[in-house]
C-alpha cells in the first residue's frame, strides 16, 4: 500500500488542472496515490482527469453531484487508505520534492500534527510574483494557520477533526482556529507549494465567504477569536471593493506576499 495519498478536489478546473496534475506525477517521492474527488464538474476537467488513469496511482471519484468544497474535503479523509494525507488545489503547482521534503519532517518530528510549507505566488502565466512568508528556507516554525494548500498530516488526523460544511469558502480557517490550542501546527520555511493568485475583482471571492462568516458569528457570538477573525474578513472585504472601484486591486493582491518578486526574474520557472 502506497506511504500518502495527495487528494485534488476539482470543479471546474480545466484551465489549470494538467499542470496540477503533473506536478504532482513528477514528485521525486514517487509512492503515493494521486486522489481526483470531481464535485461535479461541467467542463472538460474530468476528462483531464481521466488521460492519466494509466498511471496506477491515479484514482478519481467521480458521483455527478456537485456537493461542494467542504463536503469533499471530509470525504477524502475516508477515501484514503494511506497513513498519511496530502491537501492539493486544482490550479496550483507542487514544488518537485514538496512530498519528500515534508513526510521526512513529520517522521523525523512526531511532535507536529500538521505541517505546512511556504508558498511562492504565481500569476496566470506561472511567474513568481511573491513568497508567502519571509523567512529562511531552513525554517520550522510554529504556526496557528496555513496557506491550505500546502498542509500534511496523518490521515487520521482529519478524520478526528472534520471540516465544518457550514462554513463555506472558510472551511479552513475555522478548522484551524477551532484546533489550534489542541494540536501542534508547523510550517516549513521552504516553498514548496507555487500558488496561484489571479484575475481581478478579488472582493467577490470575500463576498461569497460571507454565509459562512455569518454562519461562524452566530455559532461562535462569545469567542474573542472568532469574532476578531470575522471582524478582519469582513474589513479586508470593504478595502479589496474599495480599491477595485479605484482600480488599484492589484496592489492589494500584490501586499498579500511578505516578499515582493519581479516577475521578469522567474519567468517561466517550471
Amino acid at each position: 500500500m502506497p506511504e500518502i495519498t495527495i487528494a485534488i478536489p476539482f470543479y471546474n478546473a480545466e484551465e489549470y488542472f494538467e499542470q496540477a496534475i503533473l506536478s504532482v506525477l513528477s514528485q521525486t517521492f514517487t509512492d503515493f496515490t494521486l486522489l481526483l474527488i470531481d464535485d461535479g464538474s461541467t467542463d472538460s476537467s474530468l476528462k483531464i482527469a481521466q488521460k492519466y488513469l494509466e498511471d496506477k496511482r491515479v484514482v478519481i471519484i467521480s458521483d455527478g453531484k456537485n456537493l461542494n468544497l467542504g463536503y469533499r474535503l471530509n470525504e477524502i479523509p475516508h477515501i484514503a487508505k494511506t497513513e498519511y494525507l496530502a491537501r492539493m488545489d486544482a490550479d496550483d503547482i507542487m514544488h518537485p520534492e514538496r512530498i519528500e521534503k515534508q513526510l521526512k519532517i513529520l517522521k523525523e518530528n512526531p511532535d507536529i500534527d500538521v505541517l505546512g510549507s511556504n508558498a511562492y505566488s504565481i500569476d496566470e502565466n506561472n511567474n513568481v510574483v511573491g513568497k508567502r512568508i519571509n523567512i529562511s528556507d531552513d525554517s520550522l516554525i510554529l504556526v496557528s494557520t496555513f496557506t491550505h494548500p500546502t498542509i500534511i498530516a496523518k490521515t487520521q488526523w482529519f478524520r478526528d477533526n472534520p471540516y465544518d460544511v457550514e462554513a463555506i469558502r472558510i472551511e479552513d480557517s475555522e478548522l484551524w482556529l477551532r484546533t489550534k490550542n489542541q494540536y501542534t501546527f508547523k510550517t516549513i520555511g521552504e516553498p514548496l507549494l507555487f500558488y496561484r493568485e489571479i484575475g481581478n475583482k478579488y472582493y467577490k471571492k470575500y463576498l461569497k465567504g460571507l454565509p459562512g462568516i455569518w454562519y461562524m458569528v452566530k455559532k461562535h457570538s462569545f469567542s474573542f477569536e472568532y469574532s476578531k477573525f470575522s471582524s478582519k474578513y469582513l474589513l479586508s472585504c470593504i478595502v479589496y471593493f474599495i480599491f477595485d472601484l479605484l482600480g488599484r486591486e492589484s496592489i492589494l493582491i500584490q501586499n498579500r506576499n511578505e516578499v515582493k518578486i519581479n516577475k521578469k526574474d522567474y519567468k517561466f520557472f517550471i
